[in-house]
């Protein structure tokens, strides 16, 4: 039995204060670590290494050591401070046996040489399990530093690869702008937001305008078209610049060479990205021949049938004969109007009206009807499809417009606008249809007692209420909900008139 291995098992908790103590006072990275984990690692390893003395067997204590390195490797622990804590651990030893042992014995100073061997071969492995644990960290971390640089260079390569995609997919956007203002009927202009310096100027609006695209680009706008009569560009771009935009305007034009042109005008501001500021301003003419404009006025007000009709007439005048044709009719009006009128103001009143009509003029036209005239703000419209045809896209023209006004009231009442209701009537029979006036001024319109019943049922309804005729309501078969209001006496007739209110589409 070796006697200093009997000193420190009777002396191990100064010896582990003795160890403990040193590290903290002599080796500044453990001033930081936690008291009590160094002092059960120094009891561990302590009462391993006696067992390693006592018996020869390592694997414990090689075990405790190289658990500990690993920790000290995560905790960020250098080299020298894990030898230098290891080497505290001989003087310790030391200490604790002269003390407590006797002085000059050959036994026991043999006995403390085998310790020391001990102690010292403790501290190599110590140390070379720590190297060992830093080593792999080291290896560890290169791999993973490879691994980002793998993944950088891929992520390089991916960010090239859309990179170029972008480049291409611009320059064919680009070239297909191009392609696409190029073709349009329209000319177009870009003009540079500050200084109104020509950015595009289109083979179109070359045309148009008598001046060459050469001409144009790069040139300030005033200089361009100084000599251009009744461009009012000046005005028309503080418009946009005020607004944002420029409404379709009809203008008249006289060129450098003396030809006139009327040409439909509008403009918007181009923004840029951010959204809140603009790069220039796009400029959009429309050159309208006697034809172009014949279609795109009388369009407005009756179907694009009976303005091919006018036009293949060729020079014997606009006029139409009357036909009998059998149709729906569809009378609105907007209830207590005057009193509307009276309680806002006039550009209140005016704003109303368009929004009104605007609903109107959308829910006839998507069901395939004609706005035959506006009175005031009531308004006629016409079904001109088969009978029955006609009957339901005339009803569902009355549902939707009073979808559409509910709509419209939300809208205006979330801005605190006085709201507005509209009644409906709808009646469907033969009509004389075609054009009435004189050779100064025409209009195309139907009539009849169709007609006529269909303003009466209109005046009749409620407000939020559509009434409808009995041929109406027979052509309309079960596909609508349809509440029977009794025979009703109509104004102007002599018999009455059987009455049903539409309800919802089934």
């Amino acid at each position: 039995m070796n006697p200093v291995i009997e000193i420190m098992k009777q002396h191990r908790e100064q010896l582990i204060d003795d160890v403990v103590g040193s590290l903290i006072e002599l080796v500044p990275k453990y001033s930081t670590a936690d008291a009590a984990e160094m002092r059960s690692n120094c009891a561990l390893i302590s009462d391993e290494f006696i067992k390693v003395v006592e018996t020869g067997q390592t694997d414990r204590l090689t075990e405790r050591l190289k658990a500990l390195a690993e920790r000290r490797v995560e905790q960020g622990f250098a080299p020298a401070d894990v030898l230098r804590a290891m080497l505290m651990t001989y003087p310790a030893v030391r200490a604790v046996v002269r003390k407590a042992g006797p002085r000059n014995d050959v036994v026991l100073a043999r006995a403390f040489e085998e310790v020391e061997t001990a102690l010292f071969r403790m501290i190599e492995l110590a140390a070379n399990l720590f190297a060992a644990g830093i080593a792999r960290r080291a290896e560890q971390r290169a791999g993973q530093l490879e691994q980002l640089n793998d993944q950088l260079r891929d992520t390089e390569r991916e960010l090239q690869r859309r990179s170029a995609e972008q480049r291409a997919r611009a320059h064919a956007a680009e070239e297909l702008s191009s392609r696409v203002i190029s073709s349009l009927a329209s000319g177009v202009a870009v003009l540079e937001d500050t200084t109104r310096r020509v950015l595009l100027w289109s083979a179109r609006l070359a045309e148009i305008t008598g001046v060459p695209e050469s001409e144009a680009s790069g040139r300030v706008l005033d200089d361009v078209v100084a000599g251009i009569q009744g461009l009012p560009y000046r005005e028309l771009l503080e418009t946009v610049r005020a607004t944002d935009r420029l409404p379709l305007t009809k203008i008249h034009l006289k060129l450098k060479s003396g030809v006139s042109r009327a040409v439909f005008l509008r403009a918007e501001r181009l923004r840029k990205s951010d959204r809140t500021s603009t790069s220039g301003t796009v400029l959009v003419l429309d050159d309208i021949t006697e034809r172009e404009l014949l279609i795109e006025s009388f369009s407005r007000y009756v179907s694009k049938e009976v303005v091919q009709r006018i036009l293949s007439r060729g020079g014997t005048g606009p006029k139409l004969e009357s036909e009998r044709r059998s149709c729906s009719v569809l009378f609105a009006d907007i209830r207590g109007f005057s009193a509307v009128s009276e309680r806002i103001s006039p550009e209140a009143l005016h704003e109303l009206l368009n929004q009104y009509f605007h609903v109107m003029i959308e829910q006839v036209s998507a069901h395939d009807g004609i706005i035959d005239k506006f009175i005031g703000d009531k308004i006629m419209a016409v079904f001109t499809s088969a009978e029955t045809d006609g009957a339901t896209a005339a009803a569902r023209a009355a549902l939707a417009i009073q979808v559409e006004i509910r709509k419209l009231n939300a809208r205006r009442l979330s801005g605190s606008e006085e709201p507005i209701e509209v009644g409906i009537g709808v009646n469907t029979g033969t009509v004389v249809m075609g054009t009435v006036g004189s050779a100064e001024r025409m209009s195309f319109t139907v009539i009849g007692d169709v007609v006529n019943v269909a303003d009466r049922l209109q005046s009749m309804a409620v407000a939020g209420e559509t009434i409808i005729g009995s041929r109406t309501r027979e052509l309309l078969g079960e596909r609508f909900e349809v509440v029977g209001l009794g025979s009703k006496p109509i104004k102007g007739r002599v018999s009455p008139e059987e009455l049903f209110r539409l309800g919802a589409e089934r």
